[in-house]
């Protein structure tokens, strides 16, 4: 019986780019022959989120905690998981020492350093808790796996310059699976139940958070309006609306929204299913990420993989992560912003297909973390 690589999928937070983070993970995992001739996949995760996993469907072995356990239930499954699976790898997972005793590695991901950037968008309780936990991993020995060169310029500021065994692996987005159930009719049925069918839009798919940045797109909107009265687009906005660490920014942001010069150019979808989201990004015009900060993100791997052009801020990460098919903006210049949306719309720009063969570009990177 081969040993176990764990994916911890738990999650009790609103959080659903984790968890397609670990699904990119795996489809990773399985791409690489070594790892697969060694180890078997395990992923541990909620009842809520299964259906996420059950594409790999026999390539991996899928535990799931029912939606009602509390956290006593959830360890004694976690723990049941190892024992029955040999379990010698856990990913993501802080340090634990007493892991030792049973010869399981803790193998940590740090997403970003966000609260390093902008503490005013953090409770001190949080900050003091993320600083805590990176401290620990920090003086760890085990495997940490960081998402961009940009997390690891970070971790080396701000925690370590010379902790060892520091990988990065940048992911991208495994969305065959979704594409294939999204046959034009049922394309057109999303499309049709958003009011998007025959529309010309460009689309933002974002949580409401305030490092989000969305009161940049909303002024180029506006700018973009006085300066050209004509111009025919409508502006989409998917994602959760509400932010926990600022519960007051979606009042600021809906009374900007409903300001009259731009109310009938915006269209405000709110949370959307995950095949909804697919389509209503793939018959876009265009897709912005105007983000002040990411680790590496999931929405512009979206686009990539679904060939889309695309409009992002100009913060570090998203230079690393651009493609050809995308544009920069500088962040806080809504000005520039709206030059970027006009110069998008009057260009006669293709969409080039990006191949991706990270099985290969990370094969020894994963032999050096799973060893």
């Amino acid at each position: 019986m081969k040993t176990a690589i764990l994916i911890f999928a738990l999650s009790r937070s609103p959080w659903i780019g984790g968890i397609y983070y670990r699904k990119n993970i795996i489809h990773m995992l399985l791409e690489n022959r070594g790892i697969m001739s060694r180890y078997k996949i395990v992923v541990l995760t909620n009842e809520a989120y299964k259906n996420v996993f059950d594409v790999f469907n026999n390539q991996i072995e899928i535990w799931y905690c029912k939606n009602n356990t509390g956290l006593v239930g959830a360890v004694l499954q976690a723990i049941s998981c190892c024992i029955r699976n040999k379990v010698k790898y856990v990913f993501p997972l802080r340090p634990f020492g007493f892991l030792r005793l049973f010869n399981i590695v803790p193998i940590s991901w740090i997403a970003d350093f966000q609260h390093c950037h902008y503490p005013e968008f953090f409770e001190k309780k949080e900050i003091q808790k993320r600083d805590l936990n990176f401290r620990q991993i920090a003086k760890a020995k085990t495997p940490l796996i960081l998402s961009s060169e940009d997390a690891l310029r970070d971790f080396r500021t701000y925690y370590s310059s010379n902790r060892e065994n520091v990988f990065v692996v940048h992911f991208t987005s495994y969305i065959e699976d979704e594409l294939q159930k999204l046959n034009p009719t049922k394309e057109q049925e999303i499309l049709e139940a958003y009011d998007l069918y025959k529309e010309k839009y460009a689309v933002v798919c974002n949580q409401f958070w305030k490092h989000k940045n969305h009161i940049v797109v909303l002024e180029a909107i506006r700018t973009l309006k006085q300066k050209n009265p004509g111009v025919n687009i409508k502006f989409v906005f998917t994602g959760e609306l509400s932010d926990r660490r600022n519960p007051e920014y979606i009042n600021e942001i809906m009374t900007l929204i409903q300001n009259e010069s731009i109310a009938a150019s915006i269209n405000v979808l709110g949370f959307v299913d995950r095949l909804s989201q697919l389509s209503i990004m793939k018959n876009a015009q265009f897709l912005i990420q105007p983000s002040l900060f990411e680790g590496w993100s999931t929405v512009v791997e979206d686009g990539k993989a679904l060939n889309m052009c695309m409009i992002l801020s100009d913060i570090a990460v998203h230079q690393e992560q651009m493609n050809s098919n995308c544009m920069l903006f500088k962040k806080d210049d809504s000005e520039d912003l709206a030059r970027a949306v006009n110069e998008m719309l009057t260009a006669r720009h293709m969409p080039l297909i990006q191949e991706f063969d990270l099985s290969k570009q990370y094969s020894k990177v994963f032999d050096n973390i799973f060893t």
